[in-house]
This record gives structure tokens, sequence and C-alpha cells, in this order.
């Protein structure tokens, strides 16, 4: 049977606690890579400055929809994009200034915030394996795909955005959230993807908010075991999958014959 996989990364294929990609995810990849009736296909809400987490696995992957959707590459081509409207960036932007808030802007080749502050710390620390690069003034001359917020008032600080802009929202784990145009997602994307693979069966695995749809459009959704939303996801996948951090996603594939 021809079948599309599409893996989310962050606590799916990669372990936040350990910061890698554990030998049987790697495995799993590259068995499936090596199948002449699989399709590879990675859903991330990173952008390409980010990617360097999966080293030589990047080019195993056919397409790539980044930045939770506003990107889609196939064989590393951009073949679709919706950035954020430039007005809106910069009214979102100065409204966040006036009130000393930092925001993660993501391009598509880099990542900048606007000004490092205790919450962008901890972020990077948490959330993040790199040093944060302040830039307040790059959505001026570049697209912007993706902002995000890490902030104590996460909460109050979204429920402003949600009334004065038309954006989607997906959070994270704890703390943060990302904004990108409406009608943006992982599930849109895959949608796309489907519509080139009609006869194929899609099998999607994920653990994020970012996740779900993409995970219900599947014919094979999955929600990992280590999800903070598989009570939110009721209905919308057929199997719970391992923990990343216990590196059992390979032998789950196998004994539940998807591989």
């Amino acid at each position: 049977m021809k079948k599309l996989f599409v893996f989310d990364l962050d606590n799916t294929l990669r372990s936040t606690n350990l910061k890698t990609i554990l030998p049987n995810a790697r495995k799993l990849i590259l068995e499936i890579a090596q199948h002449s009736d699989y399709v590879l296909a990675l859903a991330t809400g990173r952008g390409l400055a980010k990617l360097d987490v999966i080293n030589d696995l990047s080019n195993l992957f056919k397409y790539k929809i980044l930045v939770n959707g506003a990107v889609i590459l196939e064989d590393d081509h951009v073949i679709r994009d919706y950035p954020i409207d430039p007005l809106l960036v910069d009214e979102i932007i100065k409204s966040a200034n006036n009130k000393h808030i930092s925001v993660g802007i993501v391009g598509i080749e880099k990542e900048v915030v606007t000004v490092v502050d205790q919450n962008i710390k901890a972020a990077f620390n948490n959330f993040i394996d790199r040093k944060p690069i302040e830039e307040p003034n790059f959505h001026l001359n570049n697209k912007v795909y993706q902002m995000w917020v890490y902030h104590k008032d996460e909460t109050e600080i979204e429920k402003e955005i949600i009334a004065k802009y038309d954006l989607d929202i997906f959070h994270w784990h704890d703390g943060g959230f990302d904004m990108v145009s409406k009608g943006v997602s992982k599930a849109n994307a895959l949608l796309k993807l489907k519509s080139k693979y009609k006869d194929y069966q899609v099998i999607a695995l994920g653990d994020g908010h970012n996740d779900l749809d993409m995970i219900g459009l599947a014919d094979i959704g999955i929600i990992m075991e280590n999800s903070r939303w598989i009570e939110a996801a009721k209905g919308k996948y057929q199997l719970i999958g391992p923990s990343v951090d216990s590196d059992e996603l390979y032998e789950f594939l196998k004994n539940n014959k998807i591989i």
C-alpha cells in the first residue's frame, strides 16, 4: 500500500527534554525513506532557521510543512507561502512595544525577536536551542510568516490578540503561543498534499495543539502519549503513540502493522 507519513518534529520525533532525535526514531525515518511506496513529510512550527536540529535527516523529507503551515516546501523548493499582512505585523509590534512586550518574528530563513527580555530568555532556555537575535525592524524588509509571544501574562495577551486581530493562534506546551494568518495550519497544508496523493493512505503523528486537526485529517491519526491535548483530541485520533522519550515509536508502528 502507498503511504504518506506526516511527522510533527518537537516531542514527536525529537525529544525536547533530551534535545535530540533518539536512535530508534532516526531508524524509523531512515527505513520509511528507503521504501519506494512511502512519502515522508515533516510538519512543524519551526522555520528553516531552526531546522538544523534534524541535521542529516532533512533531505529525507520530500515535503516540509513549516511555520505551522505558512510555508510548504517540496524537495526544498517553496511551493506555497502565506505571510501575515505587513500592516498587521507592524500594528501588532508597535502595540507590543508600547506595552513593553517582546514579540518573536519568523521569516522563511531567519527568526528574531523585537527585544531580548527575561521572558524571551526563558523561552529560549525552555524550548529553543540557540541564543535569540534582537532585530526589532526585521519585519520592515522581510515577509513574516509567524509571530509568537512567551510571557507570564500569556492569557491576557492572547485575549487581546483574538479580540483585535484576525489571526489563528496555536499554543505551546506552556507559556507561549504562535500567531499565523487566518486559515494557515498544518491541517490545511496536509489537505494540499492529500490532493496530490489521492490514492495514498495518510498517517499523521503529533503531540501539539497545532497537530490536532492534522491528525484528524489522516486515515490513521496518532497522538503521542506525552501530549497535553489528548482529551481535546478525542475523536480525531485512532491510536495513542508512545511517549517520545521512550523512543519506542519504531516498534509501535511495526506492531500496529503501519510500517
